[in-house]
This record gives C-alpha cells, sequence and structure tokens, in this order.
C-alpha cells in the first residue's frame, strides 16, 4: 500500500480538484481513496505516510492511437512531393522514401531487437506522462509492457481479449463482418482506421464500416480526416470515439478533422501522437498542438473537403483537451472493459502522473507540462518513472538512471516478456545502436535463433517478434506471426531524443504542408 500528496485533479464527472489531497493505492494496484489530505485516512492506511509530490496529481495519459515500432525514427517527408500534401492514406506509403526511411526499418527492428524496441518506445511515451498507449503491433508472444499499458495487449487482470485492431482498410463491408458480430455478441471494442486523408473520395470508407456493421459502441475510428458533420454526428449517435491526431494530419494532409463540427454533434474525442514519423514524440505533446488548433480551428481545414475560414472561435475548453488524454479514452476503454483507467477514482487503476506545478489552473497547468515537468508516473501503483527522490520516496526498486533532455531520471524497465527481470536503460541503447552499426550481424544472428527451432517463430523458444503494422512500400499488408519471412537488413536512422527538442523543431518547421500553423508548437516549449 501506499499514498501521494498533492493537489489531486480526478477528471470525475465533477471534475473535482482537492487543492490538498492525497490519492491512497492498495496492494492490488487500484486506488482505495481519493480524499482531502486533512481527513483521517481509510483504516488500513493508518500507517501510511503520503509521499509529498509537491505537485499536481492527474490520472495517467492515455495515447489512443499509435504505431509504436516506428517510434525510433524521426520525423518524415517525401523529398519528390515537396510542397504539396498528400491527399489519402493510400499515396505516401508508395513514395520512394517511405520503405528505406520508415516501414523497413521498424520492420526490421520489429525482428531483431524487439524486446529493447519496446523498452525505447514505450519510455519515449512515459516520459510524457503516458501510461497507456494503443498500437503496439503483432508479436508472437504473449508480452506485458516494459513500462507502460498497452490497449492491443492489456487484459486488465482477465484472459479476455477486449479489442480488435487492424490498420487495413477493407473494400467489402463483407470483411467487417466477423468483427461486427465480435462487438454484439462478446462485447469487443474495435480501433480502426476511418477516412483519413482530405480526399472526398474516402466517404466510401465509411460506407464500408457502416455496411459492415461496426459503427456502435465499442468502435474506435482512427483520424476521421474526411469525416461530414453528418457523419461524425452518427458517429455519436452510436456512442463511438474517435481518435484525433492533429499533428499527422497536417503533417501529411495539411488538414485535420472538423473539430467544431465533432464537438457540436457531442462526440467523444481522444488523442492519439500517431507515430514519429508524422507526429508528436508522445501525447503530452499532442495536446499542446489540441490547444492550438482548437484556439482557431477554422484554419487546421484544408480545401478540397471545406473551405478554411479562420478565425474560428474555440470550441473546447481546457478542462475538455484534457478529457481527450485522460476520461474520454477511458471511457471509451469501459465500454468494452469496465472502469478501469483514465479517472482518479476508487476501484480504478492507480495509473498517475505528478506533473509540476507550472500555473495555478489545474487543467491549463497540464497543457502547459512538457517532459521537463513530469515528476512521477504510478502504473498500477508501481512507481514506474520520475525524479530520483520521488522515485525512492515511492519504493520504486530496480530503477536504471536515465536522461532526459539533460535531466536526471529513473526508469523501473521491465522486460516484456518476463516481469521479474529488469533492463538498463543503457542495455536498451546499447542493443538498439549495436543493430544500428551492424544491421546484417543482428540479421545472422536472428538466423541462428530462429534455425534452433526450426524456423517457427511461434515456438515457445524462438525471440520476441514484433511486427510492424504499417504497410510496406510494394502494398505487402503488415506482417504477423508465422506468415512472413524476416526482413533483410536495412540501414537503421539514428535514435531519436525522448523530447522534442531543438532538433525537432528545426524539423517541424522546414515541411511545409501544415502552413506554418505547427511552428507555434515551439512557443509551448520553454
Amino acid at each position: 500500500m501506499r499514498a501521494i500528496r498533492g493537489t489531486v485533479v480526478t477528471m470525475d464527472d465533477a471534475a473535482t480538484v482537492l487543492s490538498d489531497g492525497v490519492v491512497y493505492v492498495g496492494d492490488d494496484g487500484r486506488i482505495a481513496a481519493v480524499q482531502p489530505a486533512a481527513e483521517a485516512p481509510p483504516a488500513a492506511f493508518a500507517g501510511v505516510v503520503p509521499v509529498r509530490t509537491g505537485g499536481v496529481i492527474y490520472p495517467g495519459l492515455i495515447d489512443l492511437h499509435n504505431h509504436l515500432p516506428y517510434n525510433t525514427i524521426g520525423l518524415w517527408t517525401e523529398p519528390k512531393r515537396p510542397t504539396t500534401p498528400w491527399l489519402n492514406h493510400n499515396q505516401w506509403t508508395g513514395a520512394d522514401t517511405y520503405g528505406p526511411a520508415v516501414s523497413k526499418p521498424g520492420a526490421f527492428l520489429g525482428w531483431v531487437s524487439a524486446p529493447s524496441l519496446i523498452a525505447y518506445v514505450e519510455m519515449k511515451a512515459i516520459v510524457g506522462g503516458c501510461t497507456t498507449v494503443q498500437g503496439n503491433g503483432k508479436v508472437n508472444h504473449s508480452v506485458d509492457g516494459s513500462l507502460a499499458r498497452n490497449i492491443d495487449t492489456e487484459r486488465f487482470g482477465t484472459k479476455k481479449d477486449f479489442f480488435r485492431v487492424t490498420t487495413i482498410v477493407p473494400d467489402k463491408a463483407t470483411e467487417l463482418v466477423p468483427t461486427a458480430q465480435a462487438m454484439a455478441t462478446k462485447g469487443a471494442g474495435f480501433i480502426y482506421h476511418l477516412c483519413e486523408g482530405v480526399d472526398p473520395k474516402l466517404t466510401k470508407e465509411w460506407t464500408v464500416a457502416v455496411e459492415g456493421g461496426v459503427v456502435r459502441k465499442g468502435f474506435v475510428a482512427i483520424h476521421g480526416t474526411a469525416l461530414t458533420a453528418e457523419q461524425l454526428a452518427a458517429l455519436a449517435a452510436a456512442d463511438a470515439t474517435l481518435v484525433w491526431s492533429p499533428f499527422s494530419n497536417l503533417w501529411l494532409y495539411g488538414g485535420t478533422v472538423d473539430i467544431v463540427a465533432a464537438r457540436a454533434a457531442g462526440l467523444r474525442l481522444c488523442l492519439g501522437s500517431d507515430w514519429a514519423p508524422s507526429g508528436t514524440k508522445n501525447v503530452l505533446g499532442e495536446l499542446k498542438v489540441a490547444a492550438l488548433a482548437n484556439a482557431d480551428p477554422g484554419a487546421w481545414r484544408q480545401p478540397p473537403l471545406v473551405p478554411a475560414p479562420g478565425g474560428t472561435a474555440p470550441v473546447f475548453s481546457d478542462l475538455e483537451l484534457c478529457r481527450m488524454v485522460t476520461s474520454n479514452p477511458g471511457d471509451a476503454v469501459a465500454h468494452v472493459a469496465g472502469p478501469q483507467i483514465g479517472r482518479l477514482q476508487p476501484g480504478w487503476l492507480a495509473d498517475v502522473v505528478v506533473m509540476r506545478k507550472r500555473v495555478a489552473d489545474p487543467y491549463r497547468n497540464l497543457i502547459r507540462s512538457t517532459e521537463r515537468d513530469v515528476r512521477l508516473v504510478l502504473v498500477g501503483g508501481e512507481a514506474r518513472y520520475g525524479i530520483p527522490s520521488l522515485m525512492n520516496a515511492a519504493g520504486a526498486a530496480n530503477a536504471s538512471p536515465v536522461k532526459v533532455g539533460g535531466l536526471a531520471r529513473h526508469a523501473v524497465i521491465r522486460s516484456p516478456q518476463n516481469a521479474t527481470r529488469f533492463f538498463s536503460w543503457a542495455d536498451v541503447v546499447g542493443r538498439l545502436e549495436a543493430v544500428r552499426a551492424d544491421p546484417p550481424a543482428a540479421a545472422r544472428e536472428l538466423a541462428l535463433a530462429l534455425a534452433a527451432v526450426g524456423g517457427d517463430v511461434d515456438d515457445p523458444e524462438a525471440p520476441l517478434i514484433v511486427f510492424g503494422d504499417m504497410p510496406l512500400p510494394d502494398g505487402e499488408a503488415p506482417g504477423s506471426a508465422g506468415r512472413n519471412d524476416p526482413p533483410l537488413p536495412v540501414p537503421i536512422p539514428p535514435l531519436q531524443s525522448l523530447v522534442h527538442d531543438a532538433a525537432w523543431f528545426d524539423a517541424l518547421d522546414a515541411h511545409p504542408y501544415h502552413r506554418g500553423l505547427l511552428s507555434a508548437l515551439r512557443g509551448m516549449y520553454p
């Protein structure tokens, strides 16, 4: 049992904020109580001294859309398309540099260095206060998170597979019928890319989804940039969820979803940072992009979908923006898995982030926070990441030192295959750098390991493999367990920093598709 003390922002329905509160965490990793510090603790916690965080305590942030295997890579652009944004998601996967710069390096690292890859990309998430992320790709063995939870594989203490996930958009509605049946009869959720781009022809994907029967409670639609106001309203009426990735939308297509119409329809909106080649480094960064878009949503729309009038008034409060990374995705998960994450309430999982107090308003404080302000992160009540003094006070064991933007941090990095085995951050980075230095050697090492199990990647003794979920440049579908041969060795781009730094902002400013709208993000990282 443990307890942490500070300003508590519950993100419950009443938007309760305790200026001096305590979150009590039971041995089961769930919240036992949330109450003012002046009140007597629950009987079971009579001898527990709360850790004074000196910060603002929020639910752990939730990134409901990502493609994690590619998050060692930097921002990507296609040199042969210097000024004209893409119209839809089927275009850029055929670009000349997409394979060498994005899909092939991600696929190769997933085969030859899956444990270190998982640890690295989850570190990028947790340094931004993210405790749950979606998009780990398929794996050949059962895994747990290294640092954060992953919706794709998270069972919440059960044996149930809660969510179906696919990045493939089918041409026929009949291909979605089995998923719709699982949603209707088993209560399954479905996370699905829908109408990604600004091409009006993408409306066909909406028709396929509706006719396939998946537009219902438990449906999580990703991007939806080409959806009309009527279609957004239909999602809301079905109690479905839309994941908004404004940075990636502008980076690739020059425009994003009609958030004015989405807000008017009462649609549940969440945020997803998408992936490193076209997204922010973590969902805390995406929250800032959402705040920029909210300041003038009309300017973030782009022809030919709709005119961009500019000067549109904000449509979301700071509280509503913060709900997009906490209670909204938590509620989307609760549709399928029951109450688990996204709120600081008794019975919910003790996934917690503590931020430095920068401004008085707690919601503006979260929006203003950067990686430098993340003081402590708990997952299931366990200290996973934070400043050394708070990690020690919270009882963190087997912690590894990590430099984050030049600042000293500690992280408890578990092997995704064995929760009793721990990695050091130096070992994680060292392994990935070794692969970068000699990809053919890594390929030979993998070949020997697979030969020892007869080439069967599903053999229990086979090395852990993460199969990238993005298409390969020749149009081949993403890999899946037991069906694809190991990829050929390819050059691996340099590992990116864990934080939004000057080099990242310089790359952002050099890209024209976003029309300069994303450049204001630099000013939100003082």
